[in-house]
Formats: C-alpha cells, sequence, structure tokens
C-alpha cells in the first residue's frame, strides 16, 4: 500500500510539474492578435519608445521596470527589447548594423562547435523542391530577398543565388528578385515575407539579432529570442494605419521598433505550419545561438531544409560559402544536405566572428568563430531536377522545339524508333547502383521504357552505354534503338517525359517537346549508267523516279504499283515481278548485307526506306560495319560496312550518303508534295 501511495504522489507531482511547464511556456510565447489589442496598448509602447530610446542602456532599463504593465525586459548589443500586457514586443536599437557583417553580435555563452555541429547528415530519401507540383514542378520557383543592398551593395550575398539560378533551365524567368536598393525604397513589403509558400526556394538575405531578458541587476539571463529584421519601414504618423494592416493580414509573431518591423521565428511557425518539399536559406547573424530557430523549423518542416549562420557572418565569407554550396546543388545536382556535407569546411566552419563581453555598455570584443548550420526533416531536396535530355552529338542540353533524329520513316504506319541521351546529376555510378535508381521514358504519354536499370554497365554489345560526365556527379547514359511503339506524325510535336527514379515514390523529371521534322526527300543515284533522281513524299508515300538520260519517270504508291507512262496507251500501273526487278537493277551498289526489305509500297521504295532503316545504333550492333569517326560536336557519323560501303551520317543523325566508289546514294532531306497519276492497271491477258 505505501508503494502504491507514493507511486500515486509521484504522479500528481509529475503532473504539476507538466502543468506548470507547459503554462511558463505559454506565458514566454508572443502570440499578439492585432484585431483584438487595444489601440491604447499599441499606441502606448510607442510613445514609451520614443521616451526612453536616446538614454544609457541600463538608464533605459530601470526606467521600464518602472511601467506597470510591463511584462519582460530584453538586451541584446544591438536590440532592447519590451514587452506590456496584452501589447506587442517593442525594440529599440542601441547602435547601427554592420555593413560587413549579417546583423548582432554574439554572446559568450556560446556552445562550442564541436556540441553544436556534430549530427551526422543521414541518407534520407532524395525528392526535388515542388515535387507536389506534378508535371508543373519543372518551372520551379525562386524568391531572393534582399532588403538590405542598399547597406551591403556589392558585398550582400544574395548575388551568389541570384546569378546561378536565373539562367538555369528550372528557374529561368522564375527568380522573383527584390531589393531595397536605397534607405528609402520600399520595394519589398509584408506580403513578401507572408507569400513564401509560393515559392520553392526561398533566399533571404538580412540582418539578424537576438535580446535576452534581463533579470535583477541588469544582468542578461539564458532566455533569448531572436529577431530578423525585414527591411520594411513604417511611418511614427502612420500608425493606426499600420495596426490595420497588420490586423487585416493576421500577422503576427513579429517585433516592431521605432520606424521598421522584425520577425520573430513564431512569425515562420503560425504563417507556415507545414513546409513541404522546400528549401530555406536565411543569411543573418545569430540565427543558431539559442535554438529558437532551429527548434520551430523542426516542428513545421515536413520535407525540406533550412540553413543559417550560428554567431555573426562577415558577408564575404557568406558569400564565398554559398556559391559553393550553390555550385554542388546546380553543376553537381546534389540534394541540399549532400551538397552542405561536400562544401569545403574552409568555406562553412570555424569562419572569423566576435561577440561582446562584460556589462551592459563596458562589453569587450572578443575574437570566436562561426559556422554555417541545417535543419532538415523529411526528404533531402534536390532544387533543380537532375536529369536532362541531351544532344547527342553537343553533349548540351537539348532544346525545346527542335527536330529530334527519329529513325524510321514518318506516317508508314509502322512504330519509330530513336536513341536517347540522358543526363544524370547528383550521384556517383555506384550510389546509383547501391540506390537501385531507374529510369522511365514516356513519349505522348505512352511509357516506352519503364523502371530500366541503366548501371552498372557491364555489357559492351548491349543497347545501354555509359560515359562519365563533367564531374564524379554526372553519368551521361545513351539508351539505343528505343521502340516508340507509335508512327508518328510529320512535322509534328512530340512531348518526351523522362523520370529518374530515386525510389519507388520519388524521383527526377523533365519534359520537354521536340518536332519530328519531315521525312520527305530528294534522292541522288549516281552510278555507271548515268543519275537517277528519286522524290519521295511522305503524307501519302508517295515516289517519283526520273532518268534524264532515257527521258524517262515512274511513279510508285504504298499500295506497291509501279505507275509508266505507255506510248499510245497513258499512265498504267502494274505489280508485275518483271517491272520489280528492271527497277531494283538501278541500284548503283549491293546492299543485301543488311537484309533491309520495305514492309510497303513497291521496291523503288526501298531506296527511301533505307534512310529509316539504316540507323547509327543499328550500325553500332552489325559485326560487318566498323565506325571511324562522328559524336563529337557538329562533326558527321562514318562507318565502313562490308569493307567497300562508306556510310554517312548529318549532324543530325541522318543518312546522308551511301558510297561505293564509283556509284553512289546521296540523301537531301527536302519538302515534296508528289501527285501520283490517274492510271489504268495493266496485266498480262489471259490466254485460255
Amino acid at each position: 500500500m505505501r508503494l502504491l501511495y507514493l507511486f500515486s504522489l509521484l504522479l500528481v507531482l509529475f503532473s504539476c510539474n507538466e502543468s506548470k511547464k507547459d503554462k511558463a511556456s505559454a506565458t514566454n510565447e508572443v502570440l499578439e492578435d492585432f484585431s483584438k489589442m487595444p489601440d491604447s496598448v499599441f499606441l502606448k509602447g510607442f510613445a514609451i519608445l520614443d521616451t526612453v530610446q536616446l538614454k544609457p542602456v541600463t538608464e533605459m532599463i530601470n526606467e521600464l521596470r518602472q511601467i506597470p504593465e510591463l511584462q519582460e525586459i530584453g538586451v541584446g548589443d544591438e536590440l532592447l527589447s519590451f514587452r506590456l500586457k496584452n501589447g506587442p514586443t517593442m525594440l529599440i536599437r542601441l547602435k547601427e548594423f554592420s555593413s560587413l557583417t549579417k546583423g548582432g553580435t554574439a554572446s559568450a555563452a556560446i556552445p562550442s562547435m564541436t556540441i553544436l555541429n556534430n549530427k551526422q547528415i543521414e541518407e534520407n530519401a532524395s525528392n526535388v523542391v515542388g515535387a507536389q507540383r506534378g508535371k508543373n514542378r519543372q518551372n520551379k520557383k525562386a524568391f531572393v530577398l534582399a532588403p538590405y543592398l542598399w547597406y551591403f551593395k556589392s558585398d550582400d550575398d544574395v548575388k551568389v543565388p541570384y546569378s546561378k539560378l536565373k539562367n538555369h533551365r528550372n528557374y529561368k524567368g522564375n527568380v522573383n528578385y527584390k531589393s531595397n536598393e536605397t534607405e528609402a525604397s520600399q520595394t519589398i513589403t509584408i506580403d513578401d515575407y507572408l507569400s513564401f509558400n509560393d515559392f520553392d526556394m526561398v533566399y533571404l538575405s538580412s540582418h539578424g539579432s537576438k535580446t535576452c531578458q534581463v533579470v535583477e541587476n541588469s544582468e542578461k539571463s539564458n532566455t533569448c529570442y531572436t529577431f530578423i529584421s525585414t527591411g520594411i519601414k513604417f511611418k511614427s504618423s502612420e500608425l493606426k494605419n499600420l495596426k490595420n494592416q497588420l490586423s487585416s493580414k493576421n500577422v503576427t509573431g513579429i517585433g516592431l521598433g521605432k520606424e521598421d518591423i522584425y520577425l520573430r521565428p513564431e512569425f515562420f511557425s503560425i504563417t507556415y505550419p507545414d513546409i513541404n518539399n522546400k528549401l530555406f536559406i536565411f543569411s543573418a547573424c545569430e540565427l543558431g545561438q539559442h535554438g529558437d530557430v532551429e527548434n520551430t523549423f523542426n516542428n513545421i518542416i515536413q520535407n525540406g531544409q533550412l540553413f543559417y549562420w550560428q554567431n555573426i557572418i562577415y558577408s564575404d565569407d557568406a558569400s564565398r560559402a554559398f556559391s559553393a554550396f550553390y555550385d554542388r546543388m546546380l553543376l553537381y545536382g546534389e540534394n541540399a544536405p549532400t551538397a552542405f556535407k561536400n562544401t569545403p569546411d574552409s568555406l562553412k566552419n570555424n569562419l572569423p566572428s566576435y561577440y561582446l563581453e562584460g556589462p551592459i555598455g563596458k562589453q569587450d570584443t572578443i575574437k570566436t568563430t562561426t559556422y554555417l548550420r541545417m535543419t532538415t526533416q523529411g526528404n533531402a531536396m534536390h532544387i533543380i531536377e537532375p536529369i536532362s535530355f541531351m544532344d547527342e552529338k553537343t553533349k548540351k542540353e537539348l532544346q525545346e522545339g527542335v527536330v529530334y533524329p527519329f529513325e524510321g520513316i514518318l506516317e508508314d504506319d509502322e512504330p519509330e524508333e530513336a536513341s536517347f541521351t540522358m543526363e544524370f546529376l547528383g550521384y556517383t555510378v555506384q550510389e546509383m547502383e547501391d540506390k537501385g535508381m531507374t529510369f522511365s521514358l514516356k513519349v505522348d504519354g505512352n511509357t516506352v521504357l519503364d523502371h530500366i536499370s541503366f548501371v552498372p554497365d557491364t555489357d559492351p554489345n548491349d543497347d545501354i552505354e555509359v560515359k562519365g560526365g563533367k564531374n564524379e556527379k554526372t553519368t551521361l547514359v545513351t539508351f539505343k534503338g528505343v521502340n516508340l511503339k507509335k508512327d508518328l506524325k510529320k512535322n509534328s510535336s512530340v512531348k518526351l517525359e523522362a523520370l529518374f527514379h530515386f525510389s519507388e515514390e520519388n524521383y527526377g523529371y523533365q519534359m520537354i517537346n521536340v518536332s519530328t521534322g519531315s521525312s520527305d526527300m530528294r534522292i541522288v543515284m549516281k552510278g555507271p549508267d548515268g543519275t537517277i533522281n528519286m522524290f519521295f513524299d511522305a503524307d501519302n508515300y508517295a515516289l517519283k523516279m526520273t532518268h534524264p538520260a532515257e527521258n524517262a519517270t515512274l511513279y510508285s504508291d504504298e499500295e506497291g504499283f509501279i505507275y509508266m507512262n505507255v506510248p499510245g496507251q497513258g499512265w498504267i500501273k502494274t505489280k508485275m515481278g518483271q517491272m520489280a526487278a528492271m527497277i531494283a537493277n538501278v541500284v548503283p551498289m549491293n546492299m543485301d548485307f543488311l537484309a533491309l526489305e520495305p514492309t510497303k509500297g513497291s521496291v523503288m521504295h526501298k531506296i527511301a526506306a533505307f534512310a529509316g532503316d539504316i540507323t547509327i545504333a543499328k550500325l553500332e550492333n552489325e559485326p560487318r560495319a566498323k565506325k571511324i569517326s562522328g559524336g563529337i560536336g557538329s562533326e558527321k557519323t562514318v562507318f565502313i560496312a562490308d569493307g567497300r560501303v562508306t556510310i554517312t551520317f548529318d549532324d543530325k543523325k541522318r543518312l546522308e550518303s551511301l558510297v561505293e566508289l564509283p556509284s553512289s546514294i546521296r540523301y537531301y532531306y527536302e519538302e515534296q508534295e508528289i501527285t501520283i497519276p490517274n492510271a489504268q492497271i495493266f496485266s498480262m491477258p489471259s490466254f485460255q
């Protein structure tokens, strides 16, 4: 019974302590509701601020303590804060911010870096910012804010994300850059700070500072609050308008100076309770000192990361650190935690800093260090889609609307083929293999490759070729001879979609529209017996052949009829085998080693069909063909087949010529419009 009594007593005591803790926590929260705040309380805070702001710090503290409604006083090296009952947090700037650093000065009570920065970066599953927007995600949006550009000028590290993102294909035209270029300019408003959810990546370059509650003897306690300056100015003559504006927009979690607005961590927890698939960077001083920023974002980030500075940071040091960090995310394609890990320690850790030590108003400047910190929850975010369609020749990104080298004759009721070179970013070949990453490809919405494993490249003779890229986190993979499972239309748009699967749920994505161009062509065949011209119209699969030396013209249609103009009879058409054999003899060289036969049309179509059937991918797998040049820049690709026929492809991977001296077949891709003449069917008469 005694044990039961003691156990019950412990439960009661524990419950009481928890209640007191919760109540104390609620007391410390400043969640002002401007719609319910009396005007008198709101205005009184500004009146007190005007009265005490020019006095010495100790005198200000003594006067504030005489006010009955006072709830708390806080002092930092650059700010003094106080709050009246039911009123907002008021801030007095004790000195101007430095134009060299990103805000206030650190406290002497700084935990060592080895304690604060020793958390290992976990290998969380990767995803991409904006992934929740589906196929629209590749047009990403970045918000870059520089409220103190007028102060930092050319030293402002905000130039780093803006310059590196503005021309990237995922962000081009979608980087919203806002700055205050002069102290008087008010380009940035409270609406900007309320709009972070509209963007995939937010970079804020500003001043950070803190205040710590003052206890007896004007000593600072360990209860401290972090503030981020918004750069927003207001007129002291329009305070009621300010209150109404804050009320109408449901703004809370802020501090108010004489003419400016500051954000507390509570602002973000109330405005953004669920942050998903985003990356935030707050480049300001002292955001990591007291844990309120970290705790807030640990609670509101579902999938994403926040980066911020522990102590004082000089602007030029911040620029160098973030330049390397963005290069890892953009040039290497790494997700943010991996890019953070691979940013050199010399750029992110043990950077020069300082703090003030001693009684208020009599501090000494003490040198210390600072470092970049990360808060991360859920998926590790890529800020770009780490996959791109590449031009196989130039090894540059494929451009929207280009004519793609599809293989086959368009509109012939047969599916085309194509080869695709993809650039995979962010991972080494070994990492992709270890994580089981795969690739899928869609053509006009139809899946033609489904979760294909492409590493390791163990078979040099298969249809997948893997090569190293511009760095160790870039891999170029060519998928050869992919069956597109549909017959493409001439001069039409084709939607290509690439999916780089990090896991079953998450993937990188690129969609691009390319053109088929035309399969129309003019063909010139030269041999010992003269020159023959052929014209192919892919729209109706019609072919015209002229033999100038004999003043002869023939036609052929997709059904296999050959048309000829017979004196005294006019145009006739026939499928007689003798006629086909005669036409076949005009081909100036033997190509039977490829075993190519037209699937529609007559034997005349065989020459035109070569353009679709003889492809680079097919010759690379043909034992009797040897590549002798090609594949770099705008060079042509050349093969020797059977030791006698030179086969050349142009810089668009189209068949250009077949040469076996003294004979040749040359292809010119030009629009054709052929009308088949009306003709009677000719057949041998019956003798029965």
